[in-house]
């Protein structure tokens, strides 16, 4: 059975003579495998590559509400989560793990972001006034990718490692805060990307895999539904600012 999510077993998908094979060969193959086979074409994986257009179109559509409420803030949010639609774009057409790593990237950008912003909460800061605290988040993200990678531990459990405290900070603010009743939009991005994290695991496990389907497979429902859920977040983050200071 193929390996998944192993760091230390990897399966170069690239045949020679295809787009992308010398990248695979000098910079590796990812260390995970998805259901949808790689093609001998300049996007390998079609349903995983434009399943990824969401997070660009949504992250548009927060920085568009900039316009709205006039709050710099949201726009940084939404260009986070462009790069992540860009650079996972980029990953699943190439399939490389030089690419994949810039995957994890725009993973990073996004989750550090609302990390942060929670951190500043806790702690009773202007949430605004994040960047010394994303910054340090990003690089220490970034780091504990090549240490997984090193030690043999699947690179995935760094992002598991942002969304736990990611949830668990958001909540200590809300109390501090008493701002529970503003948590619309957060339940409807966590239930968005739960229901993402089952279609991933679908693929991921094979309970789920069509390899001849160039259209739709388990991870690319789960890029379609984790932008929607990012889309919560902005509006989360948005509604958190709008209470906090409406007059600005």
């Amino acid at each position: 059975m193929t390996s998944l999510y192993d760091n230390s077993k990897r399966e170069m998908t690239v045949q020679k003579g295809c787009p992308w094979y010398e990248a695979q060969q000098e910079y590796g193959a990812p260390n995970v495998n998805w259901c949808e086979p790689t093609r001998c074409s300049i996007v390998n994986e079609p349903a995983n590559t434009w399943s990824n257009l969401g997070f660009i179109l949504f992250g548009f559509l927060l920085i568009k509400k900039l316009n709205e409420f006039k709050e710099k803030t949201l726009a940084h949010f939404g260009w986070a989560v462009i790069w992540m639609g860009i650079l996972s774009l980029t990953y699943h057409a190439s399939n490389n793990y030089l690419m994949q790593f810039f995957d994890f990237v725009g993973m990073y950008l996004m989750t550090s972001f609302v990390i942060a912003f929670n951190i500043q909460r806790v702690m009773g800061k202007d949430p605004r006034k994040l960047y010394s605290v994303y910054w340090f988040l990003v690089a220490v993200n970034c780091s504990m990718f090549m240490v997984f990678d090193i030690t043999d531990i699947p690179v995935q459990k760094t992002v598991m490692g942002n969304v736990i405290p990611l949830v668990i900070l958001d909540l200590i603010a809300a109390k501090k805060e008493g701002s529970f009743k503003l948590y619309k939009f957060f339940g409807l991005g966590i239930v968005f990307l739960v229901v993402a994290q089952v279609f991933s695991q679908l693929d991921l496990k094979r309970v789920w895999c069509e390899p001849d389907n160039i259209f739709l497979h388990g991870h690319a429902i789960w890029h379609v539904l984790a932008s929607i859920g990012m889309l919560f977040t902005g509006f989360h983050i948005s509604t958190i600012l709008k209470n906090k200071y409406p007059n600005k």
